[in-house]
């Protein structure tokens, strides 16, 4: 039953997988809100989401800030259903577009002038390559913004400490600059929150 609910937090489909976008929503709402202030918004940005999930995160930057446009993409169609009911009068108004697929091989015909990842990132296949196409794809003096609350069984403020490590190295391979490293103590373990800026 656990590494079925641990499944269903990756890719979450059926019943189980409305329990689990139920529980990720609750959940992340206050990682969420941190981390979309650490994105340092401005009107008109252009916004990647990757990992949108429920689509609270989107819903919170649409409710939030004006003249913005929002994109999305996650691996699971059950998440960009459940997105889509969320965030409905912004996809009706194409200022929100969602897309089912691996960020790795995500081509949209724009570039972004911020990006997001929440409780997302170790579930990368690719971690690097991703990092690297999401470079090119991000604008001169754009900002990234990844979070990660460790969910592995016995994670504690050091896995989450570790885990700022590793994004901080991965984003400056990618070619990112200024990796900043926070913490939200939020229960149940530390959460990260790994800054970094194209130059």
């Amino acid at each position: 039953m656990i590494d079925s609910m641990a499944k269903q937090f990756e890719k979450p489909k059926g019943i189980l997988g409305k329990l689990a976008g139920t529980i990720m929503y609750f959940e992340n709402r206050k990682i969420n809100k941190w981390s979309i202030r650490k994105l340092q918004v401005n009107r008109y940005d252009k916004i990647l989401e990757i990992g949108f999930g429920p689509g609270y995160g989107i819903k919170t930057l649409m409710s939030n800030y004006r003249g913005i446009e929002v994109d999305g993409i996650d691996l699971s169609a059950k998440m960009k259903d459940e997105a889509t009911k969320r965030n409905k009068e912004w996809i009706d108004t194409r200022k929100v577009h969602l897309t089912i697929g691996d960020v790795a091989d995500f081509q949209p015909d724009h570039r972004y002038n911020k990006m997001i990842s929440v409780n997302n990132y170790p579930l990368w296949d690719q971690p690097l390559t991703s990092l690297r196409h999401l470079f090119q794809l991000l604008k001169q003096g754009g900002r990234i913004v990844l979070t990660v609350q460790p969910r592995e069984e016995g994670s504690t403020a050091d896995t989450a400490k570790q885990l700022g490590e590793r994004m901080s190295k991965d984003l400056l391979n990618a070619g990112f600059k200024n990796p900043e490293v926070s913490y939200l103590d939020v229960r149940p373990v530390l959460t990260v929150c790994v800054t970094a800026e194209k130059k």
